[in-house]
């Protein structure tokens, strides 16, 4: 995933800059939530609600790909 493609989607769903960081962790870097959630000092549920959000979101903009003309 480019860089500016995860902003886009963070930014659709207003991550704050630490969980966004630890999503990035996860869904680029391949660490686990657990891990994420270390290196940026907070909460293991704060990253795991952060990365579902960015997922839904991820997932609604892919379906929703399909039904756009082009």
């Amino acid at each position: 995933m480019k860089i500016d493609d995860f902003n886009q989607v963070a930014d659709l769903i207003g991550l704050k800059k630490r969980s966004r960081e630890a999503v990035w962790l996860m869904e680029v870097e391949g660490m686990t939530g657990y891990f994420a959630a270390q290196q940026m000092d907070i909460s293991e549920s704060t990253v795991s609600r952060a990365h579902t959000r960015f997922r839904r979101a991820l997932r609604q903009i892919n379906s929703l790909a399909t039904h756009l003309p082009l």
